[in-house]
């Protein structure tokens, strides 16, 4: 029997006659025939016409996300690489996604299943409670420049559902609370033109007591030092204060990996400004608002320096 010999690579490649076949069918295979920002289009705006009891997103929780093209000009694997942000306001949270068109999609789709089975499960034995569905206070902060950055506390036993606040579950959220937290965050950040100093290290707080906090999380700050401050002044809105033994700093070791780059890459034709991955900016305090799971629109709480729930 004749053993089959497979053809060499090099053997399947199109003449130089051909090239437009060529490109043809690698553009086919790396999009899969998808219009990916068609697509992306429709993503970050939600899907309309929904049925808010049974949908996998909320309709008024709705969060705008963003992605940042990674993929080098010169790439000739025929796969994309992006690193995709579920909320645009949060940078905390991010992941490096790769492949076609088709791929990349179902990563961010199942990134959305995932929030929403965290949201929806019973947490297992020794779990961490989940955080998602409790009051948050969303902080912006805004430099000279025009960056932002924003930083989250969830109000862990605290509920806007008289259901849950009836079975003594959580407190029932009134009004003398917002007044409380408002005139907290006038204090701690307002009155003092509070700066997070945003850099390329990264400190992270976590574990059981940041959690049930409602701040778990971290931050890309200047230094360590600075990265406590800012954790420990979230904190002082509830009269909290962080456990020492929940911080964990890291830096890169290298000098080239978030250096600051300038200019643009041409990317399918268009002209894209290179971001930095970590920014370096002082981003002052500027505004506070209140999100309760049951309301459609944000209760505004602090802007520049003017308390505005009384």
């Amino acid at each position: 029997m004749t053993k089959r010999i497979p053809p060499k690579p090099e053997n399947l490649k199109l003449t130089e006659e051909e090239p437009s076949l060529l490109f043809a069918i690698q553009e086919l295979i790396k999009t899969n025939g998808i219009d990916w920002n068609e697509w992306w289009d429709e993503w970050k705006k939600g899907i309309p016409n929904r049925n808010q009891q049974v949908t996998n997103y909320r309709i008024e929780d709705w969060l705008r996300p963003k992605y940042i093209e990674l993929t080098q000009p010169d790439s000739k694997s025929g796969t994309r690489h992006i690193e995709y942000f579920p909320d645009r306001d949060n940078e905390s949270e991010s992941f490096i996604l790769s492949g076609t068109s088709r791929d990349l999609i179902l990563h961010i789709i199942a990134i959305g299943y995932r929030s929403v089975s965290d949201t929806n499960n019973i947490p297992g034995k020794n779990s961490k409670p989940p955080l998602k569905g409790f009051p948050l206070i969303e902080l912006r902060f805004v430099s000279l420049e025009g960056n932002i950055g924003v930083k989250w506390l969830r109000l862990a036993g605290y509920t806007d559902d008289i259901k849950i606040a009836d079975r003594k579950l959580s407190k029932l959220v009134v009004s003398s609370d917002i007044k409380r937290w408002a005139a907290k965050i006038k204090k701690v950040f307002g009155d003092t033109k509070y700066v997070w100093k945003k850099g390329k290290e990264c400190l992270s707080y976590s574990g059981q007591v940041a959690r049930l906090q409602g701040i778990e999380g971290y931050a890309y700050v200047s230094n360590k030092t600075d990265g406590i401050e800012l954790f420990t002044a979230i904190l002082k809105i509830i009269d909290a204060v962080p456990d020492t033994n929940g911080f964990n700093y890291s830096g890169s070791t290298s000098t080239s990996k978030h250096k600051k780059q300038n200019g643009e890459i041409t990317i399918i034709n268009k002209q894209v400004k290179i971001l930095e991955s970590r920014q370096i900016a002082n981003c002052e305090f500027y505004s506070a608002q209140l999100r309760l799971p049951l309301m459609n629109k944000p209760i505004p709480l602090f802007k520049k320096n003017v308390i505005l729930y009384k």
